[in-house]
């Protein structure tokens, strides 16, 4: 396998963003690979935390061929879910663009490819893939979480990261089993179920939805698999957190509270300041988002993406640390009302 470590020459066919006009934006910045060497890609992107856009690992994925609207229509369109009514004038702060409504799937892919209202996308955002896998288990035929670096919350990770008398995996599921509980029923999850759970998820949207700044929580990694639509990436670095003005618990939900788009520089000044990495993910590409990075997501034509979060040796510390600030954000979220009115979500599924 071949790995190279220089950006892609900027893609003339796609424009530049209009906004951004007061900061330092570094277009194309994200290194491309294609089928990059496990031990070079954890050395270089892991454990120094480097975003990066992957060819070559989804090339023998049947989604390439198969998923699109008509499909999931077909085989998903009756599941229950909370989609996201956009509202792209409002402040694009997460948890405030718009509302999440009840509806069939179905009707949100209707409207989708009917609704040309200007101001409003329709987004599916973070839907539980295991809750598709249960309506239709050949939906596990379509894909193949990559292989490319140690993950403890991928309950299929490869034999070489099972084996041996120390398995920081096993205990990972352990600790999962015993931090979560199964949601909506009060009865603890599985590991099989914790981890489908927290790991994969489903994101399916009209062009122009938004995912504004944030970090992952629970100091999570991420891949974010892209099927169908182009997708602009905007990145913010760590160390430059306190310029996006993050919400309470950073770490558990990282939530910035500046409209990129449009920032009251009055208010939140440092944001003058700050330096975003911008790239355009593909359909075919594998975008990698290292534990604790900010990051933004607009979808350039209407999309399907799949994404995977990542726990290993990199990042476990992290997550072990946001255990008791997860129960710390459940009980802030309770004194102000809910967590409808801090986030927009109806219950934690539609927020995770």
């Amino acid at each position: 396998m071949t790995s190279s470590f220089t950006p892609q020459d900027q893609d003339d066919a796609v424009p530049p963003p209009t906004f951004f006009a007061d900061v330092e934006l570094k277009l194309d910045a994200i290194d491309r690979l294609h089928n990059p060497d496990p031990d070079e890609f954890t050395r270089e992107y892991v454990y120094k935390r480097r975003p990066a856009i992957i060819t070559g690992l989804m090339d023998n994925w049947p989604a390439m061929e198969r998923w699109d609207f008509d499909y999931f229509r077909k085989f998903f369109g009756d599941l229950d879910i909370h989609a996201n009514i956009q509202n792209l004038d409002s402040k694009l702060i997460l948890g405030q663009v718009g509302k999440f409504r009840a509806m069939k799937l179905e009707q949100l892919l209707d409207e989708i490819e009917n609704d040309e209202e200007p101001g409003r996308a329709n987004y599916l955002r973070a839907y539980p893939v295991h809750r598709m896998v249960d309506h239709y288990p050949e939906l596990e035929e379509d894909y193949d979480l990559p292989d490319l670096v140690p993950n403890w919350a991928d309950i299929r990770f490869p034999a070489k990261w099972r084996t041996g008398t120390r398995n920081p995996a096993k205990l990972f599921g352990l600790l999962l089993a015993k931090t979560f509980l199964n949601r909506g029923s009060g009865k603890k999850a599985t590991r099989s179920e914790i981890s489908s759970r927290m790991a994969a998820v489903m994101f399916v949207g009209s062009k122009g939805t938004v995912t504004p700044f944030h970090s992952d929580g629970m100091q999570t990694a991420a891949y974010l698999c892209q099927v169908v639509g182009r997708k602009r990436c905007y990145f913010v670095s760590p160390d430059q957190h306190k310029k996006l003005y993050p919400r309470a618990f950073r770490r558990q939900f990282g939530m910035a509270q500046v409209d990129y788009r449009k920032p009251d520089l009055d208010k939140q000044p440092l944001f003058r300041d700050v330096v975003v990495e911008e790239t355009v993910l593909h359909p075919g590409e594998t975008l990698y988002v290292p534990s604790g990075y900010w990051h933004a997501i607009e979808a350039m034509d209407a999309s399907i993406s799949y994404s995977h979060q990542i726990v290993n040796e990199d990042n476990a510390l992290g997550w072990l640390t946001c255990i008791p600030e997860r129960y710390l954000a459940q009980l802030y979220f309770k004194s102000k009302g809910g967590l409808r009115n801090v986030t927009g979500a109806k219950d934690w599924d539609d927020w995770a």
